[in-house]
């Protein structure tokens, strides 16, 4: 693996989690008893444009990994999201979360296609 990989990958992963922490910080505060959720932040959809253009810049500087970048540049929404889950499913709630994690599918495919668009034409460059 060379270094522009692995550097990509950490811009990618502190970029995330710091998207995640805005969009849960700017989230409203429904109800006294349920935790902020940030599907309802105002700023959830230019996180994921900026994790787009990150994940294009990794596809383009280090075509060889691909779309995996927009996954990459996802992955702390996953993982947060995924935790929120696990705590509710014990807590015995059913919720809403399928909805959410189609919603959260969707607003991957922003910085996975970015990535993808601009490796392919990296390596058509290249």
């Amino acid at each position: 693996m060379t270094r522009s990989v692995l550097v990509w990958a950490l811009i990618l992963v502190v970029a995330g989690a710091v998207a995640v922490a805005l969009c849960v910080v700017t989230a409203p505060v429904v109800s006294a008893e349920a935790p902020r959720d940030f599907f309802d932040s105002p700023f959830l959809l230019p996180a994921f444009l900026v994790l787009a253009v990150l994940a294009g810049l990794a596809g383009w500087f280090a075509p060889q990994v691909g779309l995996l970048w927009g996954l990459l540049a996802a992955a702390p929404f996953y993982v947060y999201f995924a935790s929120r889950v696990v705590g509710e499913l014990r807590g015995g709630g059913q919720g809403l979360w399928p909805v959410g994690l189609l919603f959260l599918v969707g607003l991957t495919l922003i910085p996975l296609l970015a990535a993808l668009a601009t490796s392919l034409v990296a390596r058509a460059r290249g």
